[in-house]
Order: C-alpha cells, then sequence, then structure tokens
C-alpha cells in the first residue's frame, strides 16, 4: 500500500496546534513521512475562525504562541485542494460536509474527527471516519 491519506478535522488541527496529547503521535507520522494530510481552504477558513474565539486567544499569548506563526505551521505541513464535488451527507450538521468533499477531492483513506456528526456516519464511500486515537492505533499497525 502507498501513503496514506487522510484529512484533519477543525478541531484536529486545533489540537495538534497546541501539542496536547495526540498531537506528538501525529507529528511522529508526519516525520516518518508514511502519512500525507490533507485540507482545504474551506476547513483552514474555519480553523482561522475558531482560532479568533476569546478563550483560545487567552491560551496563546499564556503559551506565548502567535496564532499567525501557529497557523502557518499547520499549513506547511497540509496539502491543500480544492474540492470541487458538494456533498449532503450529513444532515444533522451540514457545515461537515466540507470535510467529506475534501476527502473525496484528495482520494483519502481517512477522515480523523472528534466530531460526532462525522463519527456516526463510521464510513463515506469508501473513507473509513476515525477518532484520533482510532486513526493512530489503525496506522500504526499497518506500517
Amino acid at each position: 500500500m502507498g501513503k496514506i491519506k487522510a484529512v484533519l478535522d477543525t478541531n484536529i488541527l486545533v489540537s495538534l496546534l497546541f501539542k496536547k496529547g495526540l498531537a506528538k503521535e501525529f507529528s511522529k507520522l508526519m516525520e516518518k513521512g508514511s502519512v500525507e494530510f490533507y485540507s482545504s481552504e474551506e476547513i483552514l477558513g474555519e480553523l482561522a475562525r475558531v482560532l479568533t474565539y476569546l478563550k483560545i486567544e487567552q491560551v496563546f499569548k499564556k503559551a506565548g504562541i502567535n496564532k499567525t506563526t501557529a497557523l502557518e505551521s499547520i499549513v506547511e505541513i497540509l496539502k491543500i485542494v480544492n474540492p470541487k464535488v458538494k456533498v449532503d451527507a450529513v444532515k444533522s450538521d451540514p457545515l461537515d460536509n466540507k470535510v467529506l468533499e475534501c476527502a473525496l477531492e484528495a482520494g483519502a483513506n481517512y477522515v480523523v474527527s472528534g466530531d460526532r456528526h462525522l463519527l456516526e456516519l463510521r464510513r463515506f464511500r469508501k473513507i473509513e471516519i476515525l477518532t484520533a486515537r482510532e486513526f493512530l492505533e489503525e496506522t500504526s499497525s499497518s506500517s
């Protein structure tokens, strides 16, 4: 099997920024080069919006992290795609469809998310939808 392709949902990207919990494991995967991570302008736009929320701004300041630098570091590890196909798979939260659209465009094997609307699907076409922990277990057993 070639490289694993995965789309990281906004909540996973936020946790990567703060290097908490599973973020170190994701960093190891990136360093090994066994996984390619994808995103879209729409997902990055949502990430930028989330990072402007007051509590997160305070966390950044306390940690001495510059938001722009943090975003740039995330963008550096992502391959950006521009989804051409719209989907309507997540009826309960249509905004989550952008993650599936990105995964389709990227030809991703996985969507990694903490969002229950996406996780409830478990699979979209041939794309598995997993939590960060499940994804790490899956990819460490296959490499």
